[in-house]
C-alpha cells in the first residue's frame, strides 16, 4: 500500500546511507528531498518509518542506520547497494517474524504482501489476464471461498502488489504483468544450495520453499492454497510444480545457471509444466554450474 512505502524511496534512502553512513532523521531526509519543491514528505516518512518496523533501518542514539547483517550485504557503494536492495527487502518482507498475523487486516505487517504473492504466485501463467484488476478481482472471487480472507478487493491493493512483485523479482512488467519468479529464485541460490554443488530434486524444491516461502511448498504458500476451492483452481499433482516456478527453472537452465539431471527412472523426481499444463521434462537432480565468483 503507498502508505506503507514506496520501493523507489526506500532506494533513496538506502543510497543516502550507504554513502553518507548514520544521519540523524532530520539530516536523513533533507538528504533525501524533504523541503524540496515537488518532494511529497509524506512518501518518505511513510517509507522510513515502515522499513524500520519491518527491520532494514534502525534508530539508536538519534542516529538512524542500517541495520545488520543488511548493513554488511548493501556495503558503502551507492551503486551496489542499490543493486543489491530487491534481495534485502524480500529477505526482511519474508522473514517469519514480518508475517506472525498471517490473515490479520491491521499489523501484519509483511503479509497482506505475501498472501497476495502466494495467490498469483499459485496461478496458471499461461491463462492468468493481469491486464485489470477487474480480471484479477474476478479470478480472485471464483477460487476464495471465505470472502473475509480476500487479498486484492481494490485497484489500490493490485496496483500495490503488481509494482512490488516485479521490484522483487516476482514479475516482469510490460503492458501486462508477467509472471515469472526467475529473479527472485536466481538471487536465492546461495541460500538454496548452501555448500553444495548438486541437490536432489524434491531437496532442491523444499529449499526453494524455505527460502522463498510464497513459492510451491512454502509457508505461506500452503496457507493460501488451502483457501482456494478445488472446483476453480488448479492443485499440481504431486510432484509436479506450478507454471510459475516452472517456468522459473527452465529460465535458469536455458541461461546456463542450473543443470538438471535425470539419472534414475525409479529414483523420486520432479516434473516441470508448461502451457496447458504439458510436462516439460522430470529431473532428478538439479546442478548449479553458475560462477559464484561472478555473483
Amino acid at each position: 500500500m503507498p502508505s506503507d512505502g514506496l520501493f523507489n524511496v526506500a532506494i533513496v534512502l538506502v543510497r543516502a546511507l550507504a554513502r553518507y553512513g548514520s544521519r540523524s532523521r532530520e539530516d536523513l531526509l533533507a538528504a533525501c528531498g524533504l523541503g524540496v519543491d515537488g518532494i511529497d514528505p509524506k512518501h518518505l516518512t511513510q517509507t522510513l518509518n515502515r522499513w524500520t518496523e519491518l527491520g532494514l533501518f534502525q534508530s539508536e542514539d538519534k542516529l538512524v542506520s542500517l541495520r545488520d547483517p543488511y548493513r554488511s550485504i548493501l556495503g558503502k557503494n551507492p551503486d551496489i547497494a542499490e543493486s543489491r536492495l530487491p534481495k534485502v527487502l524480500r529477505m526482511i518482507a519474508l522473514a517469519p517474524e514480518n508475517n506472525i498475523r498471517f490473515f490479520e487486516a491491521e499489523e501484519n505487517r509483511a503479509a497482506d504482501l505475501n498472501r497476495g504473492l502466494s495467490w498469483i504466485l499459485a496461478q496458471d501463467v499461461y491463462t492468468i489476464d493481469t491486464s485489470s484488476h477487474g480480471t484479477i478481482d474476478a479470478l480472485e472471487n471464483s477460487q476464495v471461498a471465505d470472502k473475509a480472507k480476500r487479498m486484492l478487493q481494490n485497484d489500490t491493493r493490485w496496483n500495490g502488489l503488481r509494482t512490488w512483485m516485479v521490484y522483487l523479482g516476482f514479475a516482469r512488467s510490460g503492458s501486462s504483468v508477467t509472471i515469472d519468479p526467475t529473479q527472485a529464485l536466481r538471487e536465492s541460490l546461495d541460500e538454496v544450495f548452501g555448500a553444495e554443488q548438486t541437490l536432489a530434486a524434491p531437496l532442491f524444491v523444499d529449499r526453494i520453499a524455505e527460502v522463498i516461502p510464497v513459492l510451491d511448498g512454502g509457508l505461506y504458500r500452503r496457507q493460501i492454497e488451502d483457501l482456494l476451492k478445488g472446483s476453480t483452481w488448479h492443485r499440481p499433482p504431486a510432484s509436479t510444480l506450478s507454471t510459475a516456478l516452472s517456468r522459473a527453472i527452465r529460465r535458469l537452465i536455458h541461461e546456463g545457471v542450473i543443470a538438471t539431471e535425470q539419472l534414475s527412472d525409479t529414483e523420486a523426481g520432479v516434473t516441470l509444466v508448461g502451457a496447458e499444463q504439458r510436462p516439460w521434462l522430470r529431473m532428478t537432480h538439479v546442478r548449479w554450474i553458475a560462477n559464484r565468483k561472478a555473483k
